[in-house]
């Protein structure tokens, strides 16, 4: 066995495609698109990017170029809107693939660990259910998990390298954080920064030039966000940097926005178990990782500011921000779990939890916990919610499983070896997949996307549609734009206008015949 693991590459090859094909799997077991505003808007900028004209849809908050020139080449290579779907779900799980590499390299660099243990440490960190979950919707989510990973081993290469070409991949590293999302911005000022400080001993002028072309890829990557987000919904984004600041103001949101980082750090807790913690732990107790934590502090401050002043249920306890965090944490963690002792065991994975829960019961006006919130919104280890395939979330439930979980893995990879652990960890991602499917496909029926799509009917022919994006929601009018298809949909009146998207007050043209009737508006037919 020890002359297989002197090619660890190959077996890092057959991890990455059985993360690939179970990614797909996963992702196609359920409809789509799902969330409009986000999914549908990332089709919108593809099919602007590809040459295809503007997407019909209302302004849209600012999303990062790179995901959306991923999917470009599918509406190049004339796909509908289904097969787009698939094509968006595949690039999906080659991200996911992807973090194999990565995280592998990740863990051998900053651990001594063996290669089995990395091996199963990246495959299993690549396989958290709220990935595989969220590769079904068209979300960058899963590209983002791999450029934060990326971005971590290259701060970590730069300061064991100290060279002008480590340095620059760090550049590069940071330059594709913030094309994957501007939320990501100040991690790539993180990343940017550890690239100048690595350079420290060569001079100032290296330091200066190496933060000047960091800077200026920024700087870059947002002139073509804004100028990709123009020309699809004629408007660079529907808030920015400035906006956020006057609408949710440091001096008076300060504590609002510090519940929201205990939320998230008490969900990474509860929801990654033993595993996210002591990944923390590993990476805090070495000089060379720090930078990690660094980042991920900021991954951290931005999702807290940016919820102050959000209603949505799952704020107070919110993932898909700080998610980008969980792969590199759940694989230290778990690499070097055999190395924690009982005591500290207990400790971690019993009190931690526990005082976790307690917070997610506390944190937040009333008891905001108990509202629905989005099953994808969950590492898995919780099993998509606790109890089993809920869209609420129960704080004693949820630090239960964490408690259950957490210590199976840790007894299993203990008594029986990391690949033991491994398995036992990935059958408890197989229950967060399967209840995580069957909250996605109740959530379905009630998206405006899929009540378009059981609504309107079959037979109707639209050779092109209005959509009064200034009267009806967002998330109808982006449904209606999918379902019918981009380039038959149109927010101006014109001579090839066979149909109307009209809001539920509006009072239809003259010769109108209704057609189909949703929640927040109704379609017509403009007759001769």
């Amino acid at each position: 066995m020890s002359v297989q693991w002197m090619r660890p590459s190959r077996w890092v090859a057959v991890a990455s495609a059985g993360v690939f094909v179970i990614g797909v799997v996963v992702a196609t077991a359920t409809p789509g698109p799902l969330l409009t505003i986000d999914d549908v808007a990332n089709f919108g900028l593809a099919h602007t990017i590809a040459g295809k004209g503007s997407a019909p849809m209302p302004a849209q908050a600012p999303y990062g170029p790179l995901y959306p020139a991923l999917l470009a080449p599918g509406w190049l290579l004339g796909f509908d809107e289904g097969a787009m779907l698939t094509w968006a779900r595949t690039i999906n799980a080659l991200a996911g693939a992807a973090l194999v590499p990565v995280l592998f390299a990740f863990v051998r660099r900053v651990s001594d660990v063996s290669g089995r243990a990395a091996l199963a440490a990246a495959t299993a960190a690549a396989m958290l259910p709220a990935g595989m979950l969220t590769g079904s919707i068209a979300w960058s989510e899963r590209l983002l998990w791999l450029l934060v990973a990326a971005a971590a081993l290259a701060m970590v290469h730069s300061l064991d390298r100290s060279s002008p070409q480590a340095a620059a991949l760090a550049l590069a590293a940071a330059v594709g954080l913030f094309a994957g999302h501007p939320r990501l911005g100040p991690a790539a000022m993180v990343v940017i920064g550890v690239a100048v400080w690595s350079l420290r001993r060569r001079g100032v002028g290296w330091g200066v030039a190496t933060g000047a072309v960091g800077a200026a890829g920024l700087v870059i990557v947002e002139r073509v966000r804004s100028a990709v987000a123009t020309a699809a919904f004629d408007s660079s984004g529907t808030y920015d940097a400035g906006d956020l600041a006057s609408r949710r103001g440091v001096d008076v949101l300060v504590p609002e926005a510090g519940q929201h980082a205990m939320g998230a750090v008490t969900y990474l807790v509860l929801a990654g178990g033993l595993l996210a913690v002591w990944g923390a732990v590993g990476l805090a107790q070495h000089r060379r990782t720090w930078p990690v934590l660094l980042m991920g502090s900021a991954v951290l401050a931005v999702a807290a500011w940016f919820l102050t002043g959000v209603p949505r249920a799952d704020k107070w306890l919110h993932g898909r921000y700080i998610e980008v965090m969980a792969p590199l944490l759940v694989a230290v963690g778990f690499a070097t779990i055999t190395r924690v002792r009982a005591r500290l065991a207990l400790v971690l994975g019993v009190g931690v939890p526990i005082g976790a829960g307690v917070v997610a019961a506390w944190n937040g006006p009333g008891n905001t916990w108990a509202q629905a919130r989005s099953p994808v919104m969950m590492l898995g280890v919780e099993v998509s919610g606790a109890p089993y395939a809920a869209t609420v979330f129960e704080p004693g439930a949820a630090a239960s499983v964490a408690i259950v979980a957490g210590l199976l893995v840790w007894a299993a990879a203990r008594r029986f070896g990391v690949m033991a652990g491994a398995v036992v960890l990935v059958a408890t991602f197989g229950f967060g997949y399967h209840a995580g499917d069957r909250t996605l496909d109740e959530l379905y029926v009630n998206t405006p996307v899929g009540e378009v799509s059981t609504a309107l009917p079959p037979t109707e022919v639209i050779g092109e549609v209005f959509l009064d994006t200034a009267a009806v929601s967002p998330n109808l009018t982006n449904a209606v734009a999918w379902e019918v298809g981009f380039d038959r949909s149109s927010i101006t009146m014109t001579d090839a206008t066979t149909h109307v998207l009209l809001a539920v007050a509006t009072a239809p043209p003259a010769n109108a015949v209704l057609v189909a009737e949703f929640a927040d508006g109704s379609l017509w037919r403009l007759d001769a």
